[in-house]
């Protein structure tokens, strides 16, 4: 939606709790109260019945996508580790020496690199967990 779009003017009162909680929304989404109810209204509100697994939306504040991404980058320093190990242990083998101490030391390395990434990979799901049993819109 472009700002030319934007013929409506909308007004109306507000409690001081909801307002200070619109604010602090606001504030920590780093949006104008505008633009930050627009984004609200075109959240589709639908909880049950037919349609309520058919809404393609996702809503993801800054906190969550920042746990989510640390996660990701974990997963993805350990998954490079343990291909590095693999492909030293090809490189052994292919240029004949492979000894078994090399081999041993590798396959440790490569054992430890992939229980790390499974338990980045259980953390990410855990956190995609969390974010599905949130409320989308406090009371």
């Amino acid at each position: 939606m472009t700002d030319t779009n934007k013929t409506h003017t909308l007004s109306f009162r507000l409690a001081e709790d909801d307002y200070q909680k619109l604010v602090e929304r606001c504030r920590e989404a780093e949006l104008s109260k505008s633009k930050y109810l627009r984004y609200l209204i075109r959240i589709p509100v639908v909880t049950e019945g037919e349609h309520a697994e058919d809404v393609p939306c996702l809503v993801l504040d800054r906190k969550s996508l920042a746990r989510i991404s640390k996660e990701l980058t974990r997963w993805g320093y350990h998954y490079n580790q343990a291909v590095h190990a693999m492909n030293s242990i090809n490189y052994y083998v292919a240029h004949g020496k492979a000894t078994s101490d090399i081999l041993d030391g590798k396959a440790e390395s490569i054992e430890c690199a992939l229980i790390d990434v499974n338990d980045n990979a259980q953390r990410i799901v855990y956190e995609i967990a969390e974010l599905q049993s949130k409320q989308l819109v406090q009371e």
